[in-house]
């Protein structure tokens, strides 16, 4: 069995993997694995002709992330859980819901935190704010419009110094510490973005820069955004750019998704304010029968 870090020299070998994969967890898009390596620690492990991740939880627990889909070969998941059971991990993660009826033979533990799980919302409820549920959405929104003269622009080389400068600010104004927030990975991905081909956005208004976002698709039908920074002495800045957002860079797909609040319960209340469609959970499934309980992270989305 081979291991090393993963690397930026891994996404050639990697991107089609997790493309064929085919689920909308956001685990599964390259360059968040990359942007987060440090974080989660994460090595490439090859076994014969089998390829695996290993990364360590914010919960601090070590484990083994699936490259395939473990329904289409039994032999690739006998040898994940080898390895799992031999090499120590705690876990396999994270595993969507339909792999589920595939590892139950193994009779290994199986629960799920709900800070990981993903938020999912249709890419038609982030254009059209729609019900009553959403009326102060569309205030806000309405608010932003009429107080500034808003527009959009996408993210290139001539703008790119307005969402450094935007995340400089936004890191000055954050209760979290450089080293705690998401900082250097929000930055790195703006620098990179056409390596890594995201699609990004800068939003405006009265010609000065109040926000940006930054994702790509993570499957044929759902697009991901890992990013989203506002100004917010601007209000309504956060209903507008996923209004506009979604109207003008997520069209062809179904669903968006806004990635997990890591139980941080401001992230928390906000993503669920929007209404999320559907929760993509991320199910953990246990080597060890004595499972520390998860605690909040302390950390940015």
């Amino acid at each position: 069995m081979e291991r090393e870090k993963l690397e930026y020299k891994h996404r050639e070998l990697l991107v089609p993997m997790l493309r064929e994969v085919k689920i909308p967890l956001s685990e599964y898009c390259f360059a968040n694995l990359y942007f987060f390596r440090e974080t989660h620690e994460y090595e490439l492990i090859k076994s014969g002709s089998y390829y695996y991740l290993s990364g360590l939880s914010y919960d601090k627990l070590h484990y083994l992330m699936p490259l395939q889909d473990l329904r289409h070969s039994r032999e690739y998941t006998e040898e994940l859980i080898r390895i799992g059971k031999e090499e120590d991990f705690d876990m396999i993660f994270p595993v969507p819901e339909e792999w589920l009826p595939t590892l139950k033979e193994w009779d290994l533990y199986t629960d799920f935190q709900e800070q990981d799980s993903d938020y999912l919302y249709t890419t038609e409820k982030m254009q059209l704010y729609p019900g009553r549920k959403l009326h102060k959405k569309r205030n806000l929104l309405k608010q932003y419009q009429t107080l500034y003269v808003p527009h959009v622009e996408e993210l290139s080389d001539d703008n790119i110094h307005e969402p450094l400068d935007l995340l400089d600010s936004w890191q000055e104004n954050s209760e979290q510490e450089m080293g705690d927030s998401d900082y250097f990975q929000c930055r790195e991905a703006l620098e990179k973005r056409k390596q890594f081909c995201l699609k990004g956005a800068v939003f405006y208004a009265d010609d000065k820069p109040s926000g940006f976002m930054l994702g790509e698709a993570v499957s044929p039908d759902v697009f991901t955004i890992h990013f989203a920074k506002g100004d917010i002495s601007y209000k309504g800045i956060y209903q507008f750019m996923f209004n506009r957002f979604a109207e003008h860079y997520c069209r062809g797909f179904e669903e968006i998704n806004l990635e997990q609040d890591l139980g941080i319960e401001g992230l928390r209340k906000t993503k669920r304010s929007y209404l999320p469609d559907r929760m993509a959970v991320k199910y953990r499934i246990h080597f060890k029968k004595t499972v520390p309980a998860a605690e909040p992270v302390e950390e940015a989305s």
